[in-house]
């Protein structure tokens, strides 16, 4: 367990049914999040825009991406990215371009020559090894999730008719997967999502999704070390749709492609759903509280987000445009400050340079300490008043990577904006210019907020942006 960590051990068998409290880089545990419910809701729903190359066999549209997870070991820049269609588990993905602190990635396809959808990935984030399981019977490894650097993978289809199992690698050291000797076998041939998380009394919550994860397998570890070679599960309860309750009056358990749980920093654990409505088109995380009674789980569902795959705006929500698919590849990832990141891939490699494509799901302030580190501050423009649709995020890292001296070179956005949000530290400004290379009137923005720019008379009026600093 890392330095940050902070597990809460008790003996209780309800301490089963309750998240170990940790800080972000323990070995074997995730970050907690203050607020689940708030993190769900506070995502913004537009994502920013990433990608990786590939390695390897081809990705198809029926042979697809099936599950992704950030890893926390290294500096939290790899990834770890599920496939079907073959023996192989996943891949491990360096994203070498992005910051070695576990913050949030940034887009990794920023070119001043070159505008969305067309630009592909920087060349260093790239696919760099694959984990296989030759010595098993399955062609489907689906929705995975890591417990800090313990990934549990759920393996499916074996042509001899086994039953799914979950099967355990140690990604202390990302780039070199380590299978452990421990695994758990399902109860019929589907195993397609697997959720694990370390619990208070120091054992694992182990649960695993049959087809669509309707049906769901819940396990208890023997012990608190998987490495072990003495590690095993033993089973708690099965569940089914049909006994879910809600508080928001939904009561759709969707067929989740991946389902993750995330501890909140009371110990109380939820289980986030990712999942493509097939009858809309419209991409969604669901959150649900998973509580016991008489030994038995509850799940109840408590919070969802539309999430928008299409880029530029939701119009863009099929063919090319579309950076993402819910039901292909996605995760959640708790960054060091506790707030909840959100990823997702599309089916296969249709992304620029036979790239993947991928977005990263945020919080409207998604910058911890932007108020005081220029490197975080950020500025976020957004297409209507009501900072809904499509947004033009502006990292001040990153500035020098687009051409905002002039909008109309970025992705149509000259005279769009109506909204704004803004973070930036002491001494330093944001000048919205009327016209392009910093022309006109403008309007100034400092410290931490959210404007209107219809109520100061400068709606759908910004052509070019710059960041000052003014010492004052």
């Amino acid at each position: 367990m890392g330095l940050l960590a902070t597990c809460l051990i008790g003996g209780s068998a309800f301490a089963q049914w309750t998240g170990a409290v940790c800080g972000w880089g323990a070995d074997d545990c995730n970050r907690c999040v203050p607020d689940a419910v708030a993190a769900v809701n506070g995502l913004r729903d537009h994502g920013d825009v990433l990608g990786f190359h590939p390695i390897g066999d081809p990705v198809t549209l029926s042979h697809h991406w099936q599950g992704i997870q950030r890893l926390p070991g290294a500096g939290g820049r790899y990834l770890a990215v599920s496939h079907s269609g073959t023996t192989k588990a996943f891949s491990v993905v360096e994203m070498g371009s992005r910051n070695t602190e576990g913050a949030r990635f940034r887009s990794n396809r920023l070119e001043p020559n070159i505008s969305y959808p067309a630009t592909p990935p920087l060349g260093s984030d790239q696919a760099i090894t694959d984990a296989w399981f030759w010595d098993m019977s399955y062609t489907h490894a689906g929705g995975m999730q890591a417990s800090g650097n313990l990934l549990a993978v759920p393996l499916e289809s074996s042509p001899s008719g086994e039953n799914g199992r979950v099967v355990f690698y140690d990604m202390a050291t990302p780039w070199r997967p380590v299978r452990l000797p421990v695994s758990q076998w399902g109860q019929t041939a589907n195993a397609g999502t697997a959720s694990l998380a370390k619990s208070s009394d120091g054992r694992f919550l182990l649960i695993l999704g049959r087809a669509d994860a309707n049906n769901l397998e819940f396990y208890r570890s023997t012990g608190g070390d998987l490495r072990s070679a003495d590690a095993g599960f033993v089973p708690l309860d099965n569940w089914n749709e049909g006994e879910l309750r809600s508080t928001i009056g939904d009561r759709e358990f969707g067929n989740y492609q991946n389902l993750e749980l995330v501890t909140q920093c009371d110990g109380s654990l939820f289980l986030a759903g990712t999942h493509l409505n097939s009858a809309t088109g419209e991409d969604w995380i669901d959150l649900f509280r998973l509580t016991e009674e008489s030994g038995q789980a509850v799940i109840t569902k408590v919070a969802k987000k539309h999430l928008y795959c299409g880029y530029p705006s939701p119009g863009y929500d099929s063919g090319t445009n579309r950076q993402c698919n819910l039901d292909a590849a996605g995760g959640v990832y708790v960054d060091p400050w506790g707030q909840l990141i959100v990823y997702g891939t599309e089916h296969d490699n249709d992304g620029p340079g036979s790239s993947v494509k991928m977005m990263e799901f945020r919080a409207t302030f998604p910058n911890a300490g932007c108020d005081s580190d220029i490197n975080r501050a950020f500025v976020e423009l957004y297409d209507d008043s009501d900072f809904s649709d499509r947004g033009l995020m502006i990292d001040h890292p990153d500035y020098t990577k687009e051409n905002y001296s002039n909008f109309s070179s970025i992705e149509g956005f000259n005279d769009k904006a109506s909204a704004v949000r803004y973070c930036l530290p002491y001494g330093w400004r944001a000048r919205l210019y009327e016209h392009s290379n910093f022309g006109g009137s403008y309007r100034e923005l400092s410290g931490r907020g959210s404007l209107n720019l219809n109520n100061v008379s400068f709606g759908d009026k910004t052509s070019s942006m710059r960041f000052l600093y003014l010492g004052y």
